[in-house]
């Protein structure tokens, strides 16, 4: 007999607010962000190796930040690290804008400010993940159902109504949009200040920095499903990365889809809408076809959507399949983080987290540079094609190393 999930508190109610509120409210200040400060760059040098360094700025922190984020997730107290990290954002974000008002922006200043963007975001976002786990007591269909909603938020937010809200902001004032992303953080701020105080786990003995991220990241390698989860992900985030590298080149060409340069950003909603959508069904997915078979789902539905956008010269059908295919990977994205949560000892959660992170957003950069190689060498079409060549053997990885509920 299966045991009834537990009632839903008033503790619960009130935490999840907070975290649906704040997460929903920053997110549309990094997504203006991440719209907003490639114009502002582009505005002070047209030389693209400088505009690159803030790229390479915004990446830096999780790698470099990210394992000691771990680290104080697990003995700091999860709600203070969060409000701090929104206060760092709020502060880094009102500095820069107010130097753009005085016409004192530069490269490096731009730089700096997405790094401290980048390393909020390494704390916060590891620290919310914790904290779900704590106010949902590890229940699945609680875990499900609020990741769920949380992803949801987070792409609503940074990839379908941020960028968009920037760009506008930016076209009527350049500073705008960094006031209003400095304001989200300091909303999302005081939103979480309602979040209940949340068990944090002393551990019985205080490792030094270097031998803390050490045992998360030997939990990670000794786990088996977390550790091949962990692989799953990165080759997931490859392929992603190497099909969509060059995917603007396809969608604008005329042998490809052949779409305006200005509807191209209607491919992109489309990817968003699809994302907000999964994070909401997973539940319901989880629910119907249990845990594995909406894992494989999901993975499935990626390797269509990569064999069918090389396979088409229709934007419509190719809006689709990245609707959907996205919707696939919310589906696969929100299950991993249940596992992780639910696997993972208390106490070195957010190393275990971070650890993951790393393999995972690694993986990332490798695909971007190996999508535009195989594009070189094989044309627009051979990137998308080897991505679901390789998700398909992830399939069947996976049908091999899930195990069974």
């Amino acid at each position: 007999m299966t045991q009834a999930p537990p009632i839903k508190s008033a503790r619960y109610r009130r935490g999840s607010r907070a975290l649906l509120g704040a997460s929903g409210m920053s997110s549309i200040g990094d997504g203006a962000f991440l719209a907003a400060v490639p114009l502002a760059a582009a505005a002070i040098t047209k030389d693209p190796t400088a505009v690159s360094i803030i790229t390479a700025a915004e990446f830096a922190p999780w790698i470099a930040i990210t394992p000691i984020a771990g680290v104080y997730v697990d003995r700091w107290p999860k709600r203070t690290v969060m409000v701090l990290a929104d206060i760092l954002r709020f502060g880094a974000v009102l500095v820069l804008a107010a130097l753009i008002a005085a016409g004192a922006a530069s490269i490096p200043l731009l730089a700096i400010t997405a790094f401290l963007m980048v390393t909020g975001t390494a704390f916060h976002s590891t620290a919310s993940e914790a904290a779900i786990a704590d106010l949902t007591a590890r229940d699945p269909k609680l875990l499900h159902d609020l990741n769920g909603k949380l992803y949801s938020a987070n792409v609503l937010g940074k990839q379908l109504g941020g960028p968009p809200l920037g760009s506008a902001l930016y076209a009527i004032t350049a500073w705008i949009p960094f006031v209003v992303n400095a304001i989200s953080f300091l909303l999302s701020a005081l939103m979480l200040i309602r979040l209940p105080r949340l068990p944090r786990t002393e551990p019985t003995e205080r490792e030094s920095m270097l031998a803390a991220m050490k045992t998360g990241a030997k939990f990670l390698l000794a786990h088996p499903e977390l550790r091949n989860l962990c692989l799953l992900t990165a080759i997931a985030n490859l392929t992603a990365n190497m099909g969509l590298a060059t995917f603007v080149l396809y969608a604008t060409a005329p042998g490809g889809l052949d779409v305006p340069t200005a509807a191209y950003g209607a491919l992109l909603a489309a990817m968003a809408i699809g994302g907000v959508l999964g994070g909401w069904i997973t539940k319901h997915a989880i629910t119907k076809l249990g845990r594995r078979r909406a894992f494989l789902a999901g993975l499935a539905v990626e390797v269509a959507m990569w064999a069918i956008l090389p396979a088409t010269t229709s934007p419509i059908v190719a809006g689709i399949a990245l609707a959907v295919g996205n919707l696939g990977v919310s589906l696969v994205s929100v299950i991993i983080m249940g596992a992780r949560q639910q696997l993972t000892p208390e106490h070195l959660l957010g190393r275990v987290i971070n650890a993951y992170r790393i393999v995972g957003n690694g993986a990332a950069p490798i695909g971007a540079i190996l999508g535009g190689v195989i594009a070189t060498i094989g044309g627009l079409r051979a990137p998308m094609i080897t991505a679901a060549v390789i998700l398909l053997a992830s399939v069947i990885f996976a049908l091999r190393v899930i195990p069974r509920e």
